[in-house]
């Protein structure tokens, strides 16, 4: 009987647990003060309403309760500036181009800190498809102007709070204007783009851009002799290379390296698979402190075919500048992630779900954002709102 009576207990303790732990995490989430800081969020790759491409960010300001000056929360599809898709293939644009000088001189002074999450734009063939598109198209919209330089050098000039990422001065932004943004920030771009594809097979991978596969033929006398994963390789003046797990590379994804600096400073890993869009950047080492590499694994092949396109294989993934001013660059489209907001309601949500995914190919973007992406981010966050509050206070 008293087997009986304390195994019942456990299962009605295990029970109440279950229903609970979201309530209290919930009432926690509430508890917590609301933290006011004013954001300038731009994105002008906007698709849909959804904005996948701001969508990690504005997860971890509901969740760390940061708001607007009003006390409302920031709102995905209303709180950024860029492109702004509506019904029936209506759209409209929000953004500096038409401003005067004074204009971004008040801006720079009304907000604490800009988020430039994705400069590449909108295309004609994915916007009438509302989908994302595998062949080029002419650009409906897209690509940073002066006017963005000149915001961004005057929240530097002031010392705001600058955070930023692949597509940030990359196709289709103006020669002159990359080379600006460049200088002011200690950085250069190799002009190279790179991502990991689970599968080469044309057949069965339907994310494999077709302008990737018309590429390749058009410079290898018309042949596709991929059908593992790899890596591929593009540069802005369209030579593609391609390394093929097992024939080109030893480890087919580029895998996120971090110093201990890094990793005491953010709570990151020393390494993560990292298989999406990245960029091939270096930074000015006197300027800003590189904190993570990527590292690319080729065999002898691949090492060669690597030194035929004067393709590095280690090279920065991110990188900070502190002190005079704040700017931090991930060279990777970190952001972009169909994260849920199931949890966003809930006090150390961020703790427990990166232990709800494994680095498996099926979650490794999931599994990066919890574990890479957020931690940054959030310390950054952090750190800045308590300085920002001290100078106000």
């Amino acid at each position: 009987m008293a087997k009986a009576t304390k195994r019942k207990v456990i299962i009605l303790t295990i029970f109440y647990l279950i229903i609970l732990t979201p309530l209290i995490l919930w009432i926690f989430w509430l508890l917590t003060p609301k933290k006011e800081i004013s954001i300038l969020i731009y994105d002008k790759t906007v698709l849909k309403k959804e904005g996948v491409e701001h969508r990690g960010f504005n997860w971890i300001l509901k969740n760390f309760r940061y708001v607007k000056n009003d006390r409302n929360f920031y709102n995905i599809s209303e709180d950024y500036l860029g492109f702004f898709p509506l019904e029936n293939e209506k759209f409209y644009v929000k953004d500096l181009s038409n401003y005067n000088e004074n204009d971004i001189e008040k801006l720079s002074q009304k907000y604490d800190m800009t988020y430039f999450t994705d400069m590449y734009g909108i295309y004609r063939e994915e916007w009438s498809r509302q989908t994302e598109y595998t062949e080029h198209s002419p650009k409906i919209y897209g690509g940073m102007d002066y006017n963005d330089y000149l915001f961004l050098k005057k929240m530097k000039e002031k010392q705001k709070l600058i955070i930023s990422e692949f597509n940030f001065i990359h196709n289709p932004t103006p020669y002159n204007i990359r080379r600006n943004v460049e200088d002011l920030f200690g950085f250069r771009w190799t002009g190279w783009t790179a991502r990991y594809f689970d599968s080469f097979d044309t057949i069965k991978n339907e994310e494999l851009p077709k302008w990737v596969i018309r590429l390749y033929r058009q410079q290898h006398n018309n042949t596709w002799p991929f059908t593992k994963d790899g890596i591929v390789f593009v540069h802005e003046n369209s030579t593609i290379c391609i390394l093929e797990n097992e024939t080109d590379l030893k480890y087919p994804v580029p895998i996120i390296k971090t110093n201990d600096y890094g990793t005491n400073k953010y709570n990151i890993p020393e390494e993560i698979n990292y298989p999406f869009w990245i960029d091939i950047t270096f930074s000015n080492n006197d300027i800003n402190k590189t904190i993570s590499t990527y590292n690319i694994y080729p065999n002898n092949r691949g090492d060669s075919i690597l030194r035929r396109y004067n393709i590095p294989i280690v090279f920065p993934a991110f990188f900070e500048h502190e002190g005079d001013y704040r700017f931090y660059y991930f060279a990777g489209d970190f952001v972009d992630s169909d994260i849920k907001f199931g949890f966003v309601y809930f006090k150390w949500a961020d703790k427990f779900q990166k232990y709800f995914y494994s680095e498996s190919k099926l979650n490794a973007r999931v599994y990066f954002n919890w574990n890479y992406y957020v931690p940054i981010v959030k310390k950054v966050m952090n750190d800045y709102y308590k300085d920002i509050k001290t100078t106000n206070d």
